[in-house]
């Protein structure tokens, strides 16, 4: 029999709900039953309702039970991805640089490592026109033989190669979108004009079964090439 592991109680209640299975208002079933229907402990059990208090599908009353949250219409899932959500034919992902660095206060706190430890930096840009559409800049926590770490040295083919490599847990993603002047850095490597606003993203990849940062992310976008689809939040 398969081991149900905190992440499957997650994804099935989450997924009931998204649903309608579960609806505003419903209340779960108790702790007791829920352990005894998912065949884990009282312990495991909670990391799960934990992880859905905090995805705000259900919320807690002490001395009642957990209930299943009313959807918020104001709130939007967004989709993005630094190829994908891109306009244009893309002509090419190019590999500018990949080295190990000290991280710097920003990065320390981004990735929780600490001053003795290394960082990789990966920079590329998507072409597309034959033009700079976007640079970007990919930092990993260097770990010395991990996978990932020595396909990214190894090879050019960056884009993907985290997902498909971390299929054993899931990802949870946060990012946060500005228009910015460009600097003078900036303006040579996209080719734009110092009046010209472009998009800055700076995204953060945490492990959802370890809550440790997976890698810390900086996307610089031409506004003409980018655009970011949204959809409101509701059961079916």
């Amino acid at each position: 029999m398969r081991r149900v592991l905190y992440l499957d109680i997650v994804n099935d209640i989450q997924a009931q709900i998204e649903h309608g299975e579960l609806k505003p208002g419903d209340v779960l079933p108790s702790e007791h039953e829920l352990s005894e229907f998912y065949g884990v402990s009282r312990t495991t059990l909670r990391k799960s309702l934990a992880l859905l208090i905090n995805r705000n599908f259900i919320y807690s009353i002490p001395g009642k039970g957990n209930y299943v949250s009313e959807p918020k219409i104001s709130a939007y899932q967004f989709y993005f991805d630094e190829v994908d959500s891109l306009k244009g034919q893309v002509d090419e992902v190019r590999l500018l640089s990949v080295k190990a660095i000290r991280p710097g206060r920003k990065l320390m706190q981004a990735l929780d490592v600490h001053t003795g430890d290394k960082v990789l930096k990966v920079e590329k840009e998507v072409i597309i026109n034959n033009r700079p559409a976007e640079y970007m800049i990919i930092y990993l926590p260097y770990v010395k033989g991990d996978p990932i770490i020595e396909d990214v040295i190894h090879f050019a083919n960056f884009h993907g190669l985290l997902e498909k490599s971390r299929l054993q847990f899931q990802l949870e993603k946060s990012f946060t979108l500005e228009v910015i002047r460009p600097n003078y850095h900036m303006r040579r490597r996209l080719q734009c004009d110092p009046e010209e606003g472009i998009i800055f993203i700076h995204q953060t990849i945490v492990s959802v079964d370890t809550q440790q940062p997976i890698s810390y992310n900086e996307y610089y976008i031409k506004s003409d090439y980018f655009v970011l689809d949204a959809k409101t939040l509701q059961t079916k």
